[in-house]
């Protein structure tokens, strides 16, 4: 994908720039209207024409032409199996792109069964603790009915503050219902999702295409939900896409005009819409989808072809217009010097309308096709031949310097634990099944979680066993009379005044749903600190040795490590890969023979070359790895359970990259190569001028303020005309956006 930020905002205040390529066919001045152009008495002495413009601003923007893509994604939390397509592979709707770990998703969907057992028996008897307690309150607010008025001043609690705490905890209830309903409903959409995984734990595609992108498994197998790991591409079917400019940076929704240039024509372009949902949904995850526009007319694009998008504010359309730099102020009075048949200047009242940053509306006051002298710090240029605007192709080269057959899901094998290599049970080019022994490794670390989650287990049981007695000490203090229970349920109490019955039973009510709740939790962290023991305990012997076994099929390809190395934790130990392809991987890198962007890879569709011997291979580009920006993309997706926004991982290359099929397979050499060359720029039928016809003009109030201009032939008249340029330049020529057109004459200098 193409990163061009020179090019994603050139801004103009237009128009005025002026009717010759906005307002096309309106009101030209013939040769028989237009005084001839006198030699300047002075440098800043200049003329222009008043002419039929256009005031308002307009934006230009560069868009590439790519497929549209349609994601494929796990809606939870996953351990990818084995993904079974590859860049360049073609498929179907339905077909199976990849396949998760279904154990793992049984394992994730029975946690969230045990959590809602839990979380429904944890809250029932909450419930009943609460009621149990507002009773006992209401019972002990009647008591105070009973004390004297000595009796009532010296209690610290008065039927007030126990109404207070019963109001208290009636809140708190229904704010406990909440998150508990809250805490239910989530549980269960993550077992419908797991439940789905286990079902079925094949992802499958969602439309026809190229496969343009796939998830790397070489730095691990998790995948997080709505995590994309396979990208398929509808090549048929582009779309303009304004790469560097994302959604939460567009500006320019309400502008009245906005057309894409396409071989010259123009054509109306409208923006995909995205909802304030999709904008939440982005700032959360911090990927924002780039800003993408289509027309209804449909023209004819070509994959990875540059085209310019042009937005534009009206403010008056139609008008006649005069450069700001024409006219001068005498308190409210509007006033210009207009060139006279004698070629004196004459002063002429006028009135004004809108404005932008060059031009102004003239109401009253001038016609179409009189000269009015502006102040110009520029030479009118006097000796010039004329140069004829014409529309060409424009074209700046990268290259990718690093090439390599792509190998098909190469998965790379890291260590858990820090430890050392007790075995290595496969050697390179073996060929391993799912299943099979890779290698042992002997860790104290190992070692020393099986004793960590043993004792976890035991100091659960230890503290439970505790909770329980206390408990039950306290059941039998309280029902035997004793003082413990009283200081543990009760807050206040009448002096000298023993529990009635019916307090004493709600108190020990109280005692029981407690320990109850306790022997709930006990069994859910009990039953938590099993299955992590479990987890650990698999494949180890239980003194520390380790055993990993492969996880799919495939060939190694690269052992890393050998008996009696020290290995750290995440260290490489081998890699597993399937079958090569017929695919070349290009990563884009410094080179000292190319100028290279590094920023920059070819797009689907796009076509590549390399020089071998002497001849050209030609091929195209048929997919991207996830880097830099292309991995902080965000795509939007919307399916049965709603809108999701989706992304790439980094594919770990350290650069750029993408993939491309040379038509005629892969060459038996490819040292012999070069470089492979792609588009970095690539306009079709877009102005083309030479350089040395470009002027650039610096705001004496504001350095940074920079623009340019030529200086157009208008019939026998030379006038100063703004243009917007693209920020490129090959050769000795200069891409212009805006502001002249095929057709106009330029000078150039002689």
């Amino acid at each position: 994908m193409k990163n061009r930020n020179l090019l994603s905002i050139k801004k103009l205040a237009v128009l005025g720039i002026c009717v010759s390529f906005v307002a096309g066919g309106c009101g030209k001045m013939t040769e028989s209207s237009i005084p001839k152009l006198e030699e300047p008495v002075a440098l800043n002495e200049a003329y222009r024409p008043v002419e039929y413009g256009t005031i308002g601003s307009i934006q230009v923007l560069m868009a590439t032409a790519v497929p549209r893509d349609y994601c494929n994604y796990y809606s939870a939390n996953v351990n990818i199996s084995q993904i079974y397509v590859e860049p360049g592979d073609t498929v179907n709707a339905g077909d199976v792109l990849a396949v998760c770990d279904v154990d793992e998703a049984k394992k994730q969907l029975q946690e969230c069964k045990d959590a809602l057992v839990h979380e429904n028996e944890t809250y029932e008897i909450s419930a009943q603790i609460s009621d149990t307690q507002i009773k006992l309150w209401e019972s002990q607010a009647a008591d105070t009915d009973e004390f004297s008025t000595e009796q009532i001043e010296k209690k610290e609690s008065t039927e007030d503050d126990y109404n207070t705490q019963i109001a208290t905890e009636q809140e708190n209830e229904r704010y406990d219902k909440q998150l508990h309903e809250y805490r239910v409903q989530k549980i269960n959409e993550q077992m419908a999702l797991y439940q789905q995984i286990v079902d079925d734990g094949t992802l499958k595609a969602v439309h026809s295409g190229l496969v343009t992108y796939t998830k790397k498994l070489t730095d691990g197998r998790s995948a997080a939900a709505y995590e994309n790991i396979v990208i398929v591409s509808d090549t048929d079917d582009l779309v303009l896409d304004i790469k560097g400019t994302a959604i939460n940076e567009y500006k320019y929704s309400d502008y009245d005009k906005k057309y894409v240039i396409v071989d010259g024509e123009k054509y109306d372009v409208t923006e995909s819409q995205y909802t304030s949902e999709v904008l939440v949904l982005s700032k959360i995850n911090n990927r924002y989808p780039d800003v993408c526009v289509e027309s209804r007319e449909k023209p004819f694009l070509t994959a990875g072809q540059m085209y310019p998008v042009y937005f534009e504010k009206t403010k008056a359309n139609q008008a006649l217009v005069v450069g700001k730099d024409s006219i001068y102020k005498d308190g409210d009075t509007r006033y210009v010097y207009v060139k006279n048949d004698e070629g004196g200047r004459e002063k002429r009242i006028i009135t004004t309308g809108e404005s932008d940053e060059n031009y102004t509306q003239v109401t009253e006051g001038l016609k179409e096709g009189e000269l009015v002298y502006y102040n110009s710090t520029d030479q009118v240029p006097t000796k010039y031949s004329k140069y004829t605007v014409t529309r060409s192709d424009f074209d700046i080269a990268n290259y990718g310097v690093r090439y390599s057959r792509s190998d098909a899901g190469t998965i790379t094998e890291t260590c858990d634990y820090e430890g050392q290599i007790v075995s290595v049970n496969v050697k390179q080019d073996d060929t391993v099944e799912k299943g099979m022994l890779l290698y042992v490794v002997d860790t104290g670390e190992g070692k020393a979680a099986i004793t960590e989650g043993k004792n976890a287990i035991d100091s659960e049981n230890e503290s439970y066993a505790q909770k329980i007695a206390d408990y039950d000490k306290q059941i039998k203090d309280l029902s035997e009379g004793g003082s413990s229970a009283e200081e543990n349920n009760r807050q206040d109490e009448k002096p000298d005044t023993a529990y009635d019955e019916q307090q004493l039973k709600l108190n020990l009510q109280l005692l029981n749903l407690q320990k109850k709740l306790a022997c709930a939790d006990h069994i859910y962290q009990l039953s938590r600190l099993q299955s992590a023991y479990d987890s650990i305990s698999a494949g180890n012997d239980g003194k520390g040795n380790i055993s990993v076994y492969a996880k799919n099929d495939g060939k190694v390809s690269k052992v890393s490590v050998k008996a009696g190395d020290n290995v750290e934790e995440g260290s490489d130990i081998l890699q597993i890969t399937g079958n090569s392809t017929d695919v070349l991987l290009v990563q884009v890198k410094d080179s000292n023979s190319y100028k290279v962007y590094k920023d920059n890879i070819a797009d689907v569709g796009e076509r590549v070359s390399l020089e071998l011997d002497g001849t050209t291979i030609y091929g195209s580009c048929i997919g991207f790895a996830g880097y830099g920006r292309e991995a902080q993309k965000g795509y939007i997706n919307q399916d049965d359970k709603g809108v999701h926004i989706t992304g790439n991982t980094d594919s770990g290359y350290g650069n750029a990259a993408f993939y491309i099929k040379l038509d005629n397979g892969i060459p038996d050499d490819l040292t012999r190569a070069s470089a492979v060359k792609f588009s970095y720029v690539s306009f079709k039928k877009v102005v083309v001028v030479p350089t040395s016809i470009i002027h650039k003009q610096v705001n004496p109030m504001d350095k940074d303020d920079i623009s340019y201009y030529v200086w157009k032939i208008d019939g026998d008249s030379v006038v100063k005309q703004p243009v917007i340029l693209g920020d490129y330049t090959s050769g000795s020529n200069t891409l212009v956006l805006y502001g002249i057109d095929e057709g106009d004459e330029i000078c150039l200098a002689s």
